[in-house]
């Protein structure tokens, strides 16, 4: 039966309830309705009601059907119980019998029974079991060949000892395991390649103490180089694959970076993420290695020289007396998986470099660059005999003294991947090829010409924030305006922007006075702090140029004998005040005489 359009969908199922709800006898009209509307036959929409809305005609469903006394609340927190005391290899250790005791004794009351509550759980899903169920599967697809690889080790069943073959199941293996692994230093691990549009499986193994780095390399040399006799070969856009150790490793890291190959992560414990490969593992186990049995290989090299037989016929489906053609929904007709990758188109297929020059590539470093006044930086690719320039300009978060990263990539002319750091902590990655277009003195072709033509520059990302903040500080003014109101320090944010005034209204909270101790100065210093001394005479100058007039006889008889020793400069203004002022009586001159 097709596939129902939402909307038709929800059609059916509001007939559903219509249907439900109508008297004896008016379930007939409604369906002929909807027959005559879905240009269908009575007898078809009764199978879409029964398919896509779950609508039976034999009985209609009770009136309460759905409720119960039990609220969602308690029910939720049952189902919660139960799940957290699941294991991780799965099995269930608390039960409702156990789990409702125990709820009920924090105050959570449920009234029915316990059989009754696994039915309120199992349809509502909140029980153990339907938990335990795979959440959906997103389906993913590649749009061509070598757009996705999916690339998963595991250990073999095959190992060597002694320049002998065994199998981990053998009995003579198992009469004594524990002296057996002992001996088993060095494991087989198969690695195994799946193409996800193709379905294409290139499997490959290695003698190791563990999956490490170094054999990863080599196997990805293995896979992604051209080798006798096989069809498949080239580097991939996108690589899935679990974080294993040797997966997470700088050096692969950088390799795929300058190979431009974005790895894909997938969480732990979700391998239905790389199914694919998953799948092409037990192809490999169940239809090459079973076949180790009975003709043993004597070590890796003739092993690997076998499953690239036995992969090349598989892909190929040229195994006499087996059907290997990929079977999938979408194909008109079976095919074999190397007739799929066989539509790759020329640039799609992006051949790997020779292994010296990608293992030199997994062993270099990025390196660091300044961003030049011009928005370029310089940076020697290793395929070419001098430094390149290489044009930033235009590029978002890219600004003057910006330091970059830079590594060389393999493909395009001398192609080098940027990264620049942003705002939040995040990469921009660039991909930028050098500059080839100049003239016979060496300047660039795309410069504006003196006199001739004027081309503005692009704006950084600085340049553009600078624009919105000079539009706020200056509204309505161009950038000769804006420029023109800062020579003359006019004040931005048209003078109406409280900078300090308001801090005349904030109220200090009364604090209690601190006492203190005074710091007993030296003599030299209180000294410096006394008032300069006048002799008489001088003194008697500025007294005369105060009050306007000479001094009588007897002023200066008393300024002579008074002040003998200098007269305080501190006073002089007070004595120019009682020169000043009538003399109510005459002066007494030093020695208690009268002047008469």
């Amino acid at each position: 039966m097709p596939a129902l359009s939402p909307e038709i969908h929800q059609y059916v199922c509001r007939l559903a309830r219509q249907l439900d709800a109508v008297e004896h006898g008016g379930a007939t009209p409604l369906v002929q309705q909807a027959a005559n509307f879905l240009n269908w036959s009575p007898q078809t929409v009764y199978r879409h009601l029964k398919a896509a809305a779950g609508w039976s005609s034999g009985r209609r469903a009770r009136s309460d059907k759905g409720s119960t006394s039990v609220s969602s609340d308690a029910l939720a927190t049952l189902g919660a119980a139960q799940r957290e005391a699941v294991r991780d290899n799965g099995k269930q250790t608390l039960f409702t019998t156990t789990s409702r005791g125990m709820l009920e004794q924090n105050g959570i009351s449920f009234g029915v029974s316990n059989g009754h509550l696994n039915r309120l759980m199992r349809d509502r899903k909140l029980n153990v079991a339907a938990q335990r169920v795979a959440s959906p599967v997103q389906q993913l697809r590649a749009p061509h060949p070598n757009h996705t690889h999916q690339v998963d080790p595991s250990l073999c069943l095959v190992y060597y000892l002694k320049d002998r073959q065994y199998i981990i199941r053998d009995r003579e293996f198992y009469k004594n395991k524990l002296d057996g692994m002992a001996k088993v230093k060095f494991k087989v691990y198969r690695y195994v390649l799946y193409d996800k549009a193709s379905a294409a499986i290139v499997p490959w193994y290695c003698e190791a103490q563990g999956e490490d780095q170094h054999n990863l390399f080599d196997f990805l040399m293995h896979a992604w180089g051209e080798q006798p006799g096989r069809l498949f070969r080239g580097v991939p856009r996108y690589m899935l694959w679990d974080k294993g150790s040797a997966n997470t490793s700088a050096a692969i890291k950088n390799l795929l970076k300058q190979l431009e190959v974005e790895p894909l992560d997938h969480e732990a414990g979700n391998a239905r993420a790389k199914g694919g490969v998953e799948n092409a593992n037990n192809i490999v186990e169940t239809q090459f290695e079973s076949r180790l049995r009975f003709e043993p290989v004597h070590d890796v090299a003739g092993l690997n020289a076998a499953a690239s037989a036995w992969a090349n016929a598989y892909n190929a489906n040229l195994i006499p007396g087996q059907d290997t053609r990929l079977r999938r929904a979408g194909l008109a007709t079976s095919t074999s998986r190397y007739d799929l990758w066989q539509l790759i188109t020329a640039d799609q297929l992006r051949l790997l470099p020779p292994v010296e020059v990608c293992r030199a590539l997994m062993a270099s470093k990025e390196q660091s660059r300044q961003v030049r006044p011009n928005l370029s930086i310089s940076f020697k690719h290793p395929a070419a005999d001098r430094p390149g320039t290489y044009m930033l300009r235009g590029l978002d978060g890219v600004n003057v003294g910006d330091t970059v990263q830079v590594r060389a990539l393999v493909y395009g002319d001398e192609a080098v991947q940027v990264e620049v750091p942003r705002y939040d902590g995040e990469t921009l990655i660039y991909r930028v090829e050098p500059e080839r277009d100049f003239d016979r003195f060496g300047q660039p072709a795309a410069a504006a010409e003196i006199g001739a033509e004027y081309k503005s520059a692009a704006r950084t990302g600085a340049e553009l924030a600078a624009l919105v903040m000079d539009a706020k500080a200056y509204p309505g003014m161009d950038a000769d305006e804006v420029k023109a109101a800062r020579d003359k320090k006019a004040a931005p944010f048209e003078g109406k922007l409280v900078a300090h005034s308001y801090l005349h209204d904030v109220e200090l909270p009364t604090y209690l006075p601190r006492s203190g101790t005074e710091i007993e100065a030296p003599a030299h210093a209180q000294a410096a702090l006394a008032p300069a001394m006048l002799d008489a005479t001088e003194a008697m100058l500025r007294l005369r140029a105060g009050i306007g007039r000479n001094l009588t006889g007897d002023e200066y008889t008393f300024m002579t004998a008074r002040y003998a020793d200098g007269v305080p400069e501190d006073q002089i203004d007070a004595l120019v005040q009682q020169f000043i002022a009538p003399v109510e009586q005459p002066m007494r001159a030093a020695g208690g005489l009268r002047a008469v």
